[in-house]
């Protein structure tokens, strides 16, 4: 009887596998552009900048995105964003309208400060929301952590608008 247990249990967990291989289709499958508002704040810095997005959904569950993000001055500090960019890897739970999501990934960022330059590389990671409007455009927000570094600390909130490409 206990010679069967390790197949019992490797069924129970491979068959919810199997059904969300089911759920994945080619229709999930996309490449899409977003950009928005960015609010970004570094230590007792902060300021609104803008910020696009290139991105490919991989499968219903997976995608892989890119960040471009500049502007914005503060200016009781004169702290400004001079550039962002960063790579990340994006999970999905696509809900009906709503799908909730968290990212991982590698931000490269520059920052200015009374005409002196810090610029870092750090791991980086965020959550967020997509809420669907049609079949092709969508609003999301999302809190990014970019970078936590000794000599540096960068992150923001987007409110923005993106669009599903055919």
């Amino acid at each position: 009887m206990l010679r069967w247990l390790p197949a019992v249990l490797l069924g129970w967990l491979v068959v919810p596998l199997a059904s969300l291989y089911a759920y994945d289709d080619y229709d999930a499958i996309h490449s899409y552009v977003s950009g928005g508002l960015h609010h970004w704040s570094s230590e007792d810095s902060s300021a609104q900048g803008l910020k696009i997005r290139f991105g490919q959904q991989l499968n219903a569950f997976v995608g892989a995105e890119m960040h471009f993000a500049i502007g914005g001055e503060d200016p009781d500090t004169e702290t400004s964003l001079d550039r962002l960019f960063g790579l990340y890897a994006k999970f999905i739970l696509p809900l009906d309208s709503f799908s909730p999501y968290v990212k991982l990934g590698g931000t490269s960022a520059s920052l200015s400060t009374a005409g002196e330059s810090s610029s870092d590389f750090e791991m980086s990671y965020g959550l967020g929301a997509e809420f669907n409007i049609t079949d092709r455009f969508f609003v999301d927000l999302e809190y990014m952590v970019y970078l936590e570094t000794a000599t540096l600390e960068l992150e923001g909130f987007t409110l923005g608008i993106g669009y599903r490409l055919p």
